[in-house]
Order: structure tokens, then sequence, then C-alpha cells
């Protein structure tokens, strides 16, 4: 059984989190403080309570939340007698609240690569696109993370989670 909790890779979403925060609660400051036109008040408190939103979002989408990787035995076993083994991520919200949000055979999984997030002419990735009907589901800690593990299933999912070297090394020896 193998277990990691990813680290962010960046303070990207850190900071954009700080900075919709700042400017939304400065706008509203400004609009208050200058009324003096009432539409471009209106339009500034708009902006602010947009920039508020965005900035919970992001808090609530990626600072709060940590995801566990885990490789573990699946309690269901081969014709040979063996037991068969689970990629499950685990989300944790806050300190305590924690969810199942993916769980996927082993034996299910079709591919795994290790690559940029981002693809450019430059690194020669395709962009990140689901399969056959699938889905794409992301479960990493950064908004923008520098590397990521691809793993596409037998449904055509496309599954993306934060790059740790000893997670790839297990699914891609699982996988072959």
């Amino acid at each position: 059984m193998y277990s990691v909790t990813p680290k962010r890779q960046n303070k990207l979403t850190d900071f954009a989190c700080i900075a919709c925060f700042v400017c939304g609660i400065g706008i509203f400051a400004v609009s208050i403080l200058n009324s003096s036109v009432p539409y471009l008040t209106l339009a500034a408190q708009i902006c602010a309570v947009l920039l508020l939103t965005a900035g919970i979002y992001l808090y609530a989408r990626f600072v709060a939340r940590t995801y566990t990787y885990t490789v573990q035995p699946g309690g269901i076993f081969d014709v040979d007698g063996r037991e068969l083994y689970d990629l499950v991520v685990v989300e944790t919200v806050g300190k305590s609240k924690q969810r199942t949000v993916c769980r996927i055979a082993l034996r299910d999984i079709t591919s795994v690569q290790a690559r940029p997030a981002r693809a450019s002419k430059k690194n020669g990735f395709d962009d990140i696109e689901a399969l056959d009907g699938g889905r794409k589901f992301s479960y990493c800690a950064d908004m923008v993370p520098e590397k990521v593990l691809l793993i596409r299933d037998t449904d055509g999912n496309a599954v993306l989670l934060t790059y740790d070297a000893d997670l790839w090394h297990i699914l891609s020896q699982k996988t072959t």
C-alpha cells in the first residue's frame, strides 16, 4: 500500500486568492468613499463582488482542500487468487471532512503519463481531453500545476493528479 498527500508546487493560487480579496475590499472602500457618480459606484461594487466571489472560490477549491492519493487493496480477487489494487483519491476539506472522490481499479487504467500540465509548441504535448465520451477530472493541489500525472481509464476518462515520482512508478508498473 502506498499513500501520498502532495504539497503545492507553486504559490500562484495563494497569491491569486489574496489578490482577489484585497482588490475586492479596496474597490468596495473606494466606491463607498467616492460615491459622487451613482452608475460608476454601482459598477465598481459589482466588480468588487465578483472579485470577492473569485477569492472565495479559489480558497474553497484549492487552499482549503488537500488530496491524498492511495494505492490500496481493492478487496476483489482475480481468478488466480491475487488481490486486485485500486487507486483511491480522498479529498479533505479543512481539517476533518473527508470523502472519497475517485476510485479506479489498477486493471482499468489504460495509460499513465507524467507530463507538463499545459500543452505548448515547445513541449510537444496536446491539450488534455477525455476520450470516447469520458470526462476530465482534476484532483491537483494547485490551480496551475507544473507537472501532472495523466491517467486514462477504460471508460475514456482523463484523471489529473499532482505529480509524485513514487506514485508514477507504482502506477506505470501495475498497468503494464
